[in-house]
């Protein structure tokens, strides 16, 4: 608890009026909830009567709850940049918890921009990291595959350990659209959570490799396949922007990669905005598309979200292939209750579908198609069905 106090007096010819300020700020940590408490306390003293009258006035008690984050617990450790905490690294904080743990190793990451490599090995399970907000707590790297690297490995960060999650945190790769793939985070891990996290790159900014996932409240930008992968995976309520491509490129929102048609993979958008960043809303000579079929069964469902005007109509564009490959592709590709310019549906390509049939619908929310309900930390907000 921090405690500050502010007197002032003023004075005129028949009372004087002493007021006292007092902020009380709480710091719970073990729910991380801050508490603001603003009483002002009028005293006054009547010299006519000779008799002092103290009046205590609460006239304001403002209480500033943050949005409960994804623990509980107090963190384990902490990173600063100015080293005057446990660790000056992220990767020295990851490589000092438990291996195999069963129950959250929590970093706090303190605000800054951590130029690291990040890998979170298997052994590496139920790791949190929890950062200062996307905005002021940056994890950047610059690796691509121009620069002679595998899509792979051009990851900022890697997560292979189960039960992995974040918060308030941005990811990036600022390679730039001329270095063509430039992952900024690439998961293959299952039970992994995000929440409020942004996701800052342009070809293949987030590569959703396997297992499940569940993002929320996240931001993610980018211009080709930037959602990619063939993880089975829930975004519910996030702000999805395509920005500016290359000269002759379009934009492709996602490609995901199901080989198999029983598969239980595939890339869900639930209740998200899909829009365009003010450089590409200028522009008219862009087109961009909900996705493509990396994988033969490729599947993708976006359902109750928000569309601005930066879709083709055509809402889906083919895999090109190579001109030594030829592959029958059967997309899975539903839209349903959708809102917003882009959400029309009657030139949609016909080997997309529609449906406004909910029970259709409800095989792909939190419950059904993740298993959500099972496994995200119990602190994070989501809707297990439809919206």
């Amino acid at each position: 608890m921090t405690f500050y106090s502010k007197n002032m007096q003023e004075k005129n010819s028949s009372t004087t009026k002493k007021n006292c300020r007092l902020f009380f700020t709480f710091s719970d940590s073990k729910n991380f909830s801050s508490f603001l408490i603003i009483i002002f306390a009028m005293a006054i003293t009547d010299n006519f009567c000779g008799n002092i009258m103290t009046l205590f006035v609460a006239t304001t008690i403002v209480v500033c709850v943050q949005s409960q984050p994804i623990t509980e617990t107090p963190y384990n450790v902490v990173v600063s940049k100015d080293g005057t905490k446990n660790f000056n690294i992220i990767g020295g904080a990851i490589l000092a918890a438990p291996d195999h743990s069963v129950k959250p190793f929590i970093i706090k990451i303190k605000k800054g921009t951590y130029e690291e490599y990040i890998r979170v090995d298997k052994k590496k399970t139920n790791i949190f990291l929890i950062g200062e907000g996307m905005d002021t707590t940056i994890i950047t790297g610059n690796r691509s595959f121009v620069d002679s690297n595998k899509t792979y490995d051009t990851a900022t960060v890697g997560v292979l350990g189960n039960g992995f999650a974040a918060q308030d945190l941005t990811f990036r790769n600022n390679a730039g659209a001329v270095k063509h793939q430039a992952v900024a985070l690439r998961v293959e891990a299952d039970s992994v959570s995000f929440y409020r996290c942004r996701f800052d790159g342009y070809q293949d900014t987030l590569y959703v490799k396997e297992q499940r996932q569940f993002f929320r409240e996240c931001e993610i930008y980018g211009t080709i396949d930037f959602i990619c992968g063939g993880a089975t995976t829930l975004f519910q309520n996030c702000v999805i922007e395509a920005r500016t491509p290359m000269a002759r490129q379009y934009n492709t929102i996602t490609a995901q990669k199901r080989e198999f048609e029983h598969a239980a993979s595939g890339i869900v958008l639930q209740n998200c905005t899909i829009r365009a960043t003010d450089d590409l809303e200028k522009l008219d000579n862009v087109t961009t598309y909900f996705g493509r079929p990396w994988g033969i069964f490729s599947r993708t469902v976006i359902m109750e979200s928000y569309i601005g005007n930066l879709i083709d109509p055509k809402g889906w564009v083919e895999w090109i292939e190579s001109a030594n490959k030829s592959v029958v592709r059967q997309p899975y590709y539903l839209e349903y209750k959708n809102r917003g310019p882009g959400a029309v549906t009657k030139e949609r390509v016909t080997w997309a579908s529609v449906t406004t049939d909910p029970d259709i619908a409800s095989n792909f929310t939190v419950r059904q198609f993740i298993k959500g309900d099972q496994w995200i930390p119990a602190n994070m907000p989501r809707y297990l069905d439809l919206s």
